[in-house]
């Protein structure tokens, strides 16, 4: 379901909203610069008008760093215990309006986003807004859905050779609605492995394989799973957990010499189907 048009509906906003208003483009910080290599960072925007929060982007150095947390209003946006990849969030990737928060907010709340690099450098983050009357801000309590919009996947080094699967895991803290998944290449430099040369073998949920085909006979590209891949709907699990469920994801590493490092993240529905 895209996020972006359910929140607009729900706010009840047409294009006239943006016609002649200032203060309706960006909301954003200032850019995170001259970070080290796996140095934590909290960047923090403040918004100036009442507004709804749209398409979230964060562009890091070489699209490789991790992204602990997201919080609207001191409220976590992450519904798992684990990272996500801030390739997740490229504001280059497929599936823009998958990234939408669709939360809103009103004058002088914030939007906080804590993660890390890679190989250090920049990082810098913008949310697309929609402006409304501060009237039309809804309480947290009438969003509750909206604010499941990433399950982290955290990171894990596969080991070089093939002889060994390694597995992204991450355990849900609250129900939630899976949808999009996304994985991520953090090999870097003379190290650097090709994605073509990582496959998954499977993710399961709950205990179940997501995948249609024989267990154990399934390799897929991790190029399948970037954030590049245009096949977001084949992304896309759509399949409801509650709190403590296991996802994992099952990798295997073709490179002969060198480990590569994956992380990714899975961006949620917004809407919650357990029980349903």
């Amino acid at each position: 379901m895209d996020r972006q048009q359910l929140s607009k509906a729900e706010h009840k906003i047409t294009l006239r909203q943006r016609v002649n208003e200032a203060q309706a483009l960006y909301l954003s910080a200032n850019q995170q610069r001259g970070l080290g290599a796996g140095a934590a960072y909290v960047t923090t925007a403040t918004i100036q008008r009442p507004g709804l929060l749209q398409t979230l982007n964060i562009d890091v150095t070489e699209d490789k760093g991790d992204i602990t947390d997201v919080t609207v209003s001191g409220l976590s946006l992450f519904c798992s215990d684990s990272s996500a990849a801030a390739a997740c969030f490229n504001s280059k990737s497929f599936g823009a309006p998958k990234r939408s928060i669709g939360i809103s907010i009103d004058n002088n709340q914030t939007v906080v986003v804590q993660g890390s690099n890679v190989t250090g450098g920049t990082s810098s983050v913008a949310v697309a807004i929609y402006p409304l009357k501060s009237s039309d801000v809804k309480p947290p309590g009438e969003q509750a859905s909206k604010f499941n919009y990433m399950f982290g996947l955290g990171t894990v080094s596969v080991p070089a050779g093939a002889a060994a699967t390694a597995s992204l895991v991450a355990i849900a803290t609250r129900p939630t609605t899976l949808g999009e998944i996304i994985l991520a290449n953090h090999s870097a430099g003379g190290t650097a492995v090709l994605s073509e040369d990582v496959v998954v073998e499977d993710i399961i949920v709950s205990g179940l394989s997501m995948f249609a085909g024989a267990t154990g006979a399934q390799q897929i590209s991790l190029s399948t799973f970037e954030n590049s891949a245009s096949d977001i709907m084949g992304l896309c699990l759509n399949y409801p957990i509650l709190t403590n469920a296991r996802v994992e994801v099952v990798l295997r590493n073709y490179d002969a010499a060198n480990a590569c490092q994956v992380s990714g993240g899975i961006l949620c529905e917004a809407y919650n189907m357990v029980g349903k």
